[in-house]
C-alpha cells in the first residue's frame, strides 16, 4: 500500500511543472487573443449569377485570416472581415482575381 501511494505522490510531482506551464500559458493566450488586428474591407466585383457567388464564397472562406464574408450579387460588393496579422487587402485580391473576377476596394 505504500508503494502505491509513494508512486502518486511522485506521479503528482511529476506532472506539476506541466500543469503550472500550461495554467501559466492560459492568460498569455487569451491576450494574444485580444490584440487581434481584425479589420474589414468591401470589393466591387463583376459577378454575374448565383454559381459565381458560391465559387468567390467556397475559395475565400477558406483563406487564412478570414474571419467573416458576404458576397452580395445584387450590391455586386465582396465584404470581407479579417485579421490583418494573417492576411492582407492585396492577398484577398489576388484570390478574388486568380478566380476570374474584378476586386476593387471599395473607399
Amino acid at each position: 500500500m505504500k508503494r502505491i501511494i509513494a508512486i502518486c505522490v511522485a506521479a503528482l510531482f511529476a506532472a506539476a511543472p506541466a500543469m503550472s506551464a500550461f495554467a501559466g500559458d492560459a492568460p498569455a493566450t487569451y491576450i494574444q487573443q485580444t490584440k487581434k488586428d481584425i479589420r474589414t474591407v468591401i470589393f466591387a466585383t463583376n459577378m454575374r449569377c448565383g454559381s459565381c457567388v458560391k465559387k468567390v464564397k467556397e475559395n475565400l472562406s477558406f483563406a487564412k485570416g478570414v474571419k467573416a464574408l458576404d458576397v452580395s450579387l445584387e450590391k455586386q460588393q465582396i465584404t470581407v472581415t479579417y485579421d490583418a496579422a494573417k492576411t492582407s487587402v492585396e492577398e484577398l485580391a489576388k484570390i478574388v482575381n486568380k478566380l476570374g473576377y474584378k476586386a476593387e476596394v471599395v473607399k
